[in-house]
């Protein structure tokens, strides 16, 4: 009897040792692959929503009051306004200057945009984005920026 309580317990021994080497050899397991295109549209989407466009306001404005007086008013030349700059062809914009950069958004041909600044990198400027009101870096050959408009005033932006 003794003997038959030796011999089982030599086998639960083995069958345990047999186990832990299996375990210690078993490959490590392999992590998921990443979904880079996934991941980007993850974040175009959460920075889409979380931007607000101007709200429409259906309430018409207030009508002016007329004075009760007469007069010629004086009219003083007014100086001519310089021209927004405008999208040629159907241009990309991004996080920054270049495809390495998120894009934000792709703007329509002769679309007229705000100037922000000039890009640090040359040949990029930041625009307000018309569809979003935030920054992004559109590529200088695709900007017609009109000669009337002087470019000193305006920052030069880092990505």
């Amino acid at each position: 009897m003794i003997l038959n309580t030796i011999t089982r317990g030599k086998a639960v021994l083995h069958n345990i040792l047999a186990l832990l080497f299996l375990s210690a050899c078993a490959p490590e397991p392999t992590p998921p692959p990443v979904d880079a295109v996934g991941t980007i549209a993850a974040q175009m989407a959460y920075t889409m929503l979380t931007q607000t466009a101007a709200a429409y306001s259906p309430t018409p404005p207030l009508p002016t009051a007329t004075p009760a007086y007469t007069s010629t008013p004086t009219i003083e030349p007014t100086p001519e306004v310089t021209k927004r700059p405008e999208v040629v062809g159907f241009a990309p914009c991004y996080q920054g200057p270049g495809a390495t950069y998120p894009l934000v958004s792709n703007i329509s041909e002769t679309k007229k945009v705000e100037l922000i600044g000039i890009g640090s990198v040359p040949g990029w400027y930041v625009i307000k984005n018309p569809y979003f009101n935030s920054p992004c870096w559109i590529s200088a050959e695709n900007l017609k920026i009109f000669s009337d408009h002087d470019l000193s005033g305006f920052p030069t932006i880092t990505p």
